[in-house]
Order: structure tokens, then C-alpha cells, then sequence
């Protein structure tokens, strides 16, 4: 199964961006902390989603 990832970033508890690209993240962290000023507090979560593959007899 394809497994698709992504990062979000939540900047003072709300959501602030995501990137599925890991190489952007700490891009988006340094603007997050220059945004809201450097005693910001990051958090990062990593979210995986797998694609829908029904098994067989599963009603149709």
C-alpha cells in the first residue's frame, strides 16, 4: 500500500503549516519562530495516511 506522510506544524497550539517535504520543515520552523517571536513553542506531528484498498468480499 502507498503511504502518503505529512508534517504539520502547530505554532502556540493552533495550526500553523504542513509540508509533506521533509526537507522544508525547519524552513517553516524558523519562519514560525520569526513570525511569533523566538520564545514560540513549536510542535511538529507527522501524520500517515495509507490508501483505501477494500478486501475482497467486503459487500460487492
Amino acid at each position: 500500500m502507498d503511504t502518503q506522510k505529512e508534517y504539520i506544524i502547530v505554532a502556540n497550539g493552533r495550526p500553523y503549516f504542513s509540508v509533506s517535504c521533509l526537507e522544508n520543515l525547519s524552513a517553516v520552523i524558523d519562519e514560525a519562530k520569526r513570525r511569533f517571536g523566538a520564545d514560540v513553542k513549536v510542535e511538529v506531528f507527522l501524520q500517515t495516511t495509507e490508501l483505501y484498498a477494500p478486501a475482497k468480499g467486503d459487500g460487492k
